[in-house]
């Protein structure tokens, strides 16, 4: 009896079933939802083309379609699954110089899901103007960035190649002279980084043209790089000092009295920064050397100077008059 409740009529129960689960599809197909999203728009070119100008790169969309599609159709533009493609079928032997395109969205130019209803799209028209590309020999030109290390300085560059060739729109072409390397950082350089060179280092993708009183960027490619050679010194500077000592060097036992006319000098002196700026008045020595010098006088002798290494005098020192006479001897008490 129970093996009856379960075997027979198989056909009919089978049916049933088939009946229950079409009926809850049914149901579930039947919560309809409405959403609207922005759907990224790609226009894609043939190649010797390319696309100058866009007026909208995304388009407003409102769907309807079951929940539970709309729901995963949500998720799917989120993730830029979905998107808006047109493909442009212009041939380049076909545009002199640029054209200008007016080009229709349909349902047919997204990915949508067969059961998902495209209710509108905004805007459902695109301008974009195309445009030719050529090849042309650009100068290449370093950009940096950053400052070297305090002290430092950047005395020569070299770049090589010096030219490098780019594909890019030929109106645009036409006026470019010049594209630059991406920015290479000499934030903190010294000396240690001449070592190093040369560095290799890429293109830049993209021209920079003047319209009007602006610059105007212009997608190009490159697909070349470059070596890069910098020169890194000391930084020079200059420092003045003023009222300096002026010494007076003679022998042991020197005989003579020497009078100078004047005492104190000023000096202006030159060298690396990093140097100058620990310089101080003990470290410079200016003196005139009596040696072989008697009277009668007077004399003019020229300032010397002792001075650290790699700094030196920027202007000439000028030279000291002086009085000689021979020393007064103290009278002898009898």
């Amino acid at each position: 009896m129970i093996k009856e409740i379960f075997t027979g009529n198989i056909l009919t129960k089978f049916m049933a079933l088939v009946m229950a689960v079409a009926l809850w599809l049914y149901a579930i197909n039947r919560q309809t939802e409405d959403v609207t999203e922005v759907v990224k728009l790609n226009v894609s070119v043939p190649e010797g083309i390319t696309v100058l100008e866009q007026s909208f790169e995304e388009i407003t969309v409102h769907l309807r379609g079951p929940q539970s599609i709309i729901e995963s159709v949500e998720d799917m533009i989120k993730d830029r699954k979905i998107q808006a493609r047109y493909v442009v079928k212009e041939s380049p032997e076909g545009i002199e110089d640029q054209v200008k395109q007016t080009i229709p969205i349909t349902r047919a130019h997204i990915n949508l899901p067969s059961a998902v209803k495209l209710v509108s799209v905004y805007p459902d028209r695109v301008d974009v103007l195309l445009g030719k590309l050529q090849q042309k020999k650009l100068k290449v030109n370093l950009q940096k960035k950053g400052e070297p290390a305090i002290g430092y300085a950047i005395s020569n560059e070299f770049v090589f190649p010096g030219e490098v060739e780019v594909v890019g729109p030929l109106n645009m072409l036409k006026e470019a002279s010049f594209i630059n390397t991406v920015p290479i950082d000499i934030g903190g350089i010294t000396i240690d980084q001449n070592r190093t060179f040369p560095w290799r280092i890429g293109i830049d993708q993209k021209v920079i043209v003047k319209r009007g009183d602006k610059n105007v960027s212009v997608p190009v490619t490159c697909n070349e790089d470059v070596q890069v050679w910098l020169q890194i010194v000391e930084q020079q500077d200059t420092r003045f000092f003023e009222k300096i000592k002026i010494k007076v060097m003679r022998p042991a036992e020197y005989p003579y009295e020497i009078k100078p006319q004047d005492e104190y000098a000023n000096i202006r002196v030159k060298g690396p920064k990093l140097v100058l700026d620990k310089l101080n008045t003990e470290d410079v020595v200016l003196y005139i050397d009596v040696t072989s010098l008697k009277p009668p006088g007077p004399y003019k002798q020229p300032i010397k100077c002792d001075l650290p290494k790699n700094v030196e005098l920027v202007d000439k020192l000028p030279e000291v008059r002086l009085d000689i006479r021979e020393k007064m001897r103290s009278l002898e008490v009898k």
